[in-house]
């Protein structure tokens, strides 16, 4: 061997042996999701961060459970694993080991038992009504967390942008009042893990999807949440987002794949807040990327949900949640921000593991041409099912101010009642008065408790799934956020008042609780208001009215939105009240006649009368 070929050899083993010397240990420091079940039919995709994880070797020793694939970002701080854990695989700890150049590792993965579907997962009906709470801004029923030791700094009920103490054992004690108010479903904004160093006291900015957020509470704090409300027969809907991150989140400057986030910080598209060339046919792709592809606030990075594994992290994570929560389903934040395309696939995994579970998502749109182009239930255009449940009815939030108001005309309601042809499911609309980016319907100009009254009325009896916002059962005032967004009254320590009593509530916060009650408790006893037809009767431009039909049960409600005294005639022949013998006052409404063919009385201003028909 001559000298030079002898010196090359040994300079390349020089290199190997420095380069094996100087390689460094893998390091492991999370691993979603943290646990998994026996048993479960959809095996997960595990996500491993941390350090010098690049060409990891890795096994599993637990019983069938064995690995399918595996894949390493470029710069070693992620990856993914992904399990195929079959039928008949037992509760217990699987072992796994991550060797490179550089040493080995391990971590282990609870495997744990499944809790009987029986109970959770319920999803939501047209029986229902919803109730949606912030919890920072609900009630304080742990002053521990207040100002948790690894956040602190962000706790000032002072502060209007400040974390106020509210948590989940605050809901929690206050459930009998939720149960005796009459609603049926709590909707609680997200409770998972945000920023520290920040007052994200919303939940929307979230930088862990498997943490619960300190100044909430714990784990165990959430599943006593739920299960207490599943003991009084209630249902729990938990706050999901995935078109966005918080704007301190790792993933922000570190993402776990190149296109896991639509564009950087430093470069990426301005949003549009317009769906329309969502749903034209005629749009071009450059005209829809920036609803799908903007950066919704410019500090929030955008997820790209298109993404293959960043579409299976979310999936996993909305499939534990239901698990380790016991929940009933989903309100789906931003909801077209994220392609149809991935909300589909996510819902057809959803409902094979939870069929019964119920998804909402959030169109931000008066106009029902738009906000029905994504309910889910049919394919559209695109040839795509969305497969969400129900959206919310933004278009009849916007009439009911409208109306009741603005001065518009009473016929404004029926109008848009006959664009429910455009949705697949129009009885599973969610129909709502305010929530908590919307002004207060008290912070309006010229609102008054009586119109506050004509407005639960109309949404506790016309088609779809009612929503109340937390303080609107007590005429709460409030302009934009964050006054919109301002303490339950009675939920904190020092209140001079408590609002959650009827001795604690003043004249009008009373009289707007009672009747709303009083709706409530109507709504139970008749099915007509919860599912049954609904039929026009006579609309002009103070009048509004109105059947709701199940069987022999039939309910008629008419609103008078003018500022006076209403006296109505309602003609039975030819109309759908034709061979009425009496009609009966559910609420306060006045006594009516039939007579003559003819069903008369009297509306005061503002208000809603609600009768029984036989």
């Amino acid at each position: 061997m001559s000298r030079r070929i002898h010196s090359r050899i040994l300079c390349v083993c020089v290199l190997l042996v420095s380069a094996w010397c100087t390689a460094q240990a893998p390091k492991i420091t999370k691993v979603d999701p943290p646990n998994w079940w026996a048993n479960y039919p959809h095996s997960p995709m595990l996500l491993v961060q941390g350090e010098n994880l690049s060409n990891a070797k890795i096994s599993v020793s637990y019983q069938q459970v064995r690995i399918t694939n595996s894949e390493a970002s470029a710069d070693g701080h992620y990856v993914f694993i992904y399990l195929d854990e079959p039928v008949g695989t037992k509760p217990g700890t699987a072992h796994f080991r991550l060797e490179t150049t550089g040493g080995s590792t391990t971590f282990d993965f609870p495997i744990r038992e499944r809790a009987p579907l029986s109970g959770r997962a319920q999803g939501v009906s047209e029986s229902d009504v919803i109730y949606l709470l912030m919890p920072d801004r609900f009630a304080d029923g742990d002053t521990s967390n207040d100002d948790p030791a690894n956040a602190k700094g962000h706790f000032s009920r002072a502060d209007d942008h400040a974390y106020h103490g509210g948590d989940l054992k605050g809901v929690t004690q206050h459930i009998d009042y939720l149960h005796d108010l009459g609603v049926t479903t709590l909707w609680l904004t997200p409770w998972w893990e945000n920023d520290p160093n920040s007052a994200d006291y919303h939940g929307y900015h979230v930088t862990d999807f498997y943490g619960v957020e300190d100044h909430f509470g714990t784990m165990k704090d959430l599943q006593e949440l739920v299960r207490t409300a599943h003991a009084k027969g209630m249902k729990v809907l938990m706050d999901y987002v995935v078109n966005h991150t918080g704007p301190n989140d790792g993933w922000a400057d570190d993402p776990p794949t190149p296109t896991w986030l639509n564009g950087t910080r430093q470069k990426h598209l301005a949003p549009l807040y317009d769906f329309w060339p969502l749903v034209d046919p005629h749009a071009t792709d450059a005209q829809r990327a920036p609803v799908l592809d903007g950066w919704f606030v410019d500090k929030l990075p955008d997820l790209n949900c298109d993404d293959p594994k960043l579409a299976e992290y979310l999936t996993d994570n909305a499939l534990w949640w239901m698990e380790i929560a016991g929940i009933d389903g989903f309100r789906l934040d931003t909801f077209p921000y994220s392609s149809r395309s991935f909300w589909s696939k996510w819902h057809t995994t959803l409902f094979h593991v939870y069929p019964k579970m119920f998804t909402i998502g959030e169109v931000s749109n008066t106009d029902p041409a738009v906000v029905s182009f994504f309910q889910g239930g049919r394919k559209q255009w695109d040839g795509i099912d969305s497969g969400v449940s129900s959206v919310f009815d933004f278009p009849l939030f916007d009439t009911l101010r409208e109306v009741l108001l603005r001065g518009g005309q009473a016929t404004k309601l029926k109008d848009l009642m006959a664009h429910d042809a455009l949705y697949p499911h129009p009885q599973q609309l969610v129909t709502f008065v305010g929530n908590h980016d919307k002004m207060r319907f008290m912070g309006e100009d010229n609102a008054t408790v009586e119109k506050l009254n004509a407005a639960t009325s109309l949404i506790m009896t016309l088609r779809g799934i009612p929503q109340i916002y937390s303080g609107d059962e007590i005429a709460m005032d409030g302009g934009d956020d964050p006054e919109n967004r301002h303490d339950f009254p009675g939920g904190f320590p020092g209140d001079p008042k408590n609002a959650f009593t009827a001795a604690g509530r003043d004249d009008e916060q009373e009289e707007a609780f009672s009747h709303l009650q009083n709706l409530l408790q109507m709504r139970r006893e008749h099915k007509a208001l919860q599912s049954g037809e609904q039929t026009d009767v006579f609309a002009d431009a103070t009048t509004f009215a109105f059947l709701r039909s199940s069987g022999g049960d039939r309910v008629l409600v008419v609103l008078n939105s003018s500022e006076k005294p209403l006296a109505v005639h309602l003609a039975t022949a030819g109309s759908p009240l034709a061979g009425v013998q009496s009609v009966a006052p559910l609420d306060n409404a006045s006594a009516a006649q039939v007579a003559a063919g003819e069903i008369t009385f009297s509306v005061t201003p503002s208000t809603v009368a609600i009768y029984e028909v036989k």
